[in-house]
This record gives structure tokens, sequence and C-alpha cells, in this order.
């Protein structure tokens, strides 16, 4: 065009309305809120964080009067050990952006405190991803090398034997063989909601009622159910045909949600879906897809169908947050800190890090549960 700008547009101003910015990327995630709120314990130093556990009683019995007791002394306590695990963002800037045309009243947002609060998003939208994966090394098995994330639920809610809704079976928890000297201590069978042909299936309110039951030991329930918005959809629909239904506003993540017995029922944007989940390639995977159980030695529990390409569909968990350490070191800069703007050798650009050390550790994944297979 020439000339370059037309007549209108040289003597009239633009509107720029409203004068912030719109957030249209980002996604919701209270399971994030409910850690952060009844997980987080600061991590003090060491090589790795380590958890007792009990995983078999003392030795006893009925005698008779005169008899020997039995006094062996056998193993009853031993450990899970999770490494320290560690993320990262950065936030790169040209100096004459920021410090000479970024500025005054011709600036309607700080493209700095822009760019900042995008990498807090950011870095928090990786741990949410993250945390509905694993951390293992499973190229071994097929699977891949996620050694440097942190140990997400998935390898949790596992008992050795059956898939979880990612396809892989997790054999071992905290460093801690299952099946083995631990016995079933560490685990929490995976529930099939779908069909014997491998389909997406309809989920019911007693495969949840039992689900919860499950995970529930004494005065130890969960607290909280999460799923993405299509399968909060579907148990809002079965709930309300149990007349079992009533709204209320949670008081962690400050929304409407609805009680499932003692759990909250909230949807998280960044819960694996099919409808609703993407592979990010920054943030990561949220998106089901499908696996095969040919070869697995599956228990009938699961209710999984044997040599079948499975179709998993939503995934809806049980929680109880309060077995969960949401573990962050206490030092500033690694504990979701900015590291400050370092500049470059050559140019005008500075960059900095929002770096975090932290790392996922369940006490007690028997008082957990995760259902798939769900597509109505």
């Amino acid at each position: 065009m020439d000339p370059a700008v037309a007549e209108l547009n040289s003597v009239t101003q633009f509107e720029l309305y409203p004068r912030t910015i719109e957030d249209n990327f980002f996604l919701a995630t209270p399971l994030l809120a409910y850690w952060r709120d009844h997980c987080l314990v600061p991590f003090q130093g060491g090589t790795y964080m380590q958890s007792p556990m009990r995983y078999a009683s003392m030795l006893g019995g009925f005698y008779a009067p005169g008899s020997s007791f039995n006094i062996t002394k056998r193993q009853t306590i031993t450990a899970m050990q999770f490494d320290t695990r560690y993320c990262y963002v950065s936030i790169p800037e040209y100096k004459e952006e920021i410090q000479v045309e970024n500025k005054g009243p011709e600036a309607v947002a700080s493209l700095l405190d822009a760019d900042m609060q995008n990498g807090v998003d950011t870095i928090n939208a990786i741990v949410a991803v993250a945390s509905n994966q694993n951390g293992q090394d499973l190229s071994g098995s097929g699977g891949a090398d996620r050694s440097l994330a942190i140990n997400g639920w998935p390898e949790a809610l596992n008992d050795g034997l059956n898939p979880s809704y990612d396809g892989n079976v997790y054999t071992s928890y905290g460093q801690q063989a299952r099946n083995g000297a631990i016995g079933s201590s560490l685990n929490s069978t995976p529930q099939w909601c779908g069909t014997s042909t491998g389909a997406a299936g309809v989920i019911s309110y007693s495969v949840l009622e039992e689900g919860y039951q499950d995970a529930s030991i004494g005065k130890k329930e969960p607290n909280l159910g999460v799923g993405n918005k299509a399968v909060i959809a579907y148990i809002k629909e079965k709930l309300v045909v149990q007349q079992r239904f009533q709204q209320e506003r949670d008081p962690v993540w400050g929304v409407m949600g609805f009680r499932l017995n003692n759990a909250m029922i909230l949807k998280d944007d960044y819960f694996p879906s099919l409808k609703y989940g993407r592979n990010d390639p920054v943030l990561g995977n949220w998106l089901t897809s499908t696996f095969d159980t040919t070869g697995m030695t599956l228990s009938a529990a699961s209710g999984l169908p044997a040599n079948t390409v499975c179709t998993v569909g939503e995934v809806f968990c049980f929680f109880n947050t309060f077995d969960w350490l949401f573990r962050v070191t206490d030092n500033e800069e690694f504990g979701f800190g900015f590291s400050g703007f370092v500049p470059a050798q050559d140019n005008t650009r500075v960059v900095g890090q929002i770096k975090a050390m932290c790392n996922m550790q369940n006490l007690s994944p028997r008082t957990q549960k995760q259902f798939y297979g769900i597509g109505g």
C-alpha cells in the first residue's frame, strides 16, 4: 500500500480496551490447589525424601497353656524413598523493549509483568500436568523415561498387576517393590469402567460408591474427587437420577462443587481426558488414548478384559489428600522463586528462570482410587 498509512488512521487514535491482558491459554487446576493447601511440606535438605511405613503385623495367635510362644523377631517397618525433581521456566526479555518502548502512558500493560505472570502460570501448569503422569524410567518395559519428572498419582494408584489409565503397570512405588516382601501394602487396584470388548462404558453410581468404599479405611475416607469436564458431567447426570446431588462451595478452590459421601467433586481442566485433553509441547500431555492388555497378568478386581485394546476415554479419581505430601524446597530461589535476570554476552537480551524443586509422595495408596474407561 502506498502511502503506507491511510488518511483516517493517520489522524485517529485506535482504542485499546480493556487495558488488561485476557488469558485465553491457561486452564484451571483445583487438584494443584489441594496439593498446596493440604499437602505442602517444605523440604529442608538431603539427598532424597524418605517416608516410613508399616507393612506387616507382629506374630501372635491363640495358644494352649504351657505351649511355647513364637518369639521370632520379624521386620514390620520399611520406608519409601523419593528423589528431588527440578522444573524451570525461562523468562527472556530485550532491554530495549522493557526499558525504552514499553513504558509511560502508551504502555497499556507492563510487558515484563505480563511475562512474569505467564512464567508463573506456565510452571504451575507443567507441575499440574506432570502430577497426572509418572516419574519413573519405564523405557525397559516399552514405556518412556520420565525419571526427571515428579512422581505423579498414576504410579501411586496402582497394584503392580493392572495398568493405570496410561497403560503402564507400576511394579514399584517409592523404590519399594509391590507384591514382594511388603505384600499388597502399597496397592490400589485401578477400576476399569468400560465394556468387555475394550470400549469406554457408562459410569454408574454403584461403581463410584464401591470404589469410594474400597478407598475408605475406618475414619479415613477420600475427601476429593477429580475429573475433567466430561466425566464430571456424566457423574452429575447419574447423581441427579439417584437424587444424591447437592451443590456447595468448595472451601479450598472457591467454586461450586458437589459431594459424594465425604468427597468434594471438582472438575480439573488439566486432568486426563479424551474429549478435553491435549498434548502440549511445553506443558505436557493430558490427552488419553488406548492400551493393549495382551500379556498382562490382570486381576478380576480391576474388571479389565484380557488380550484387548482398551479405550481409556475419561478418567476419574478419589483422593485422600491428607495422605499426600507435596514437597517443595524451603530455598527461596528453587521454591518456585525467580533467579533474577542475567545479561547475555553479545546483545541486550536478559534472561532469568523460575525454578522449583518439588515432588509428590503418597503415604497410603490404598486410600486412593482411580477409574477409567468412562465414555458416558
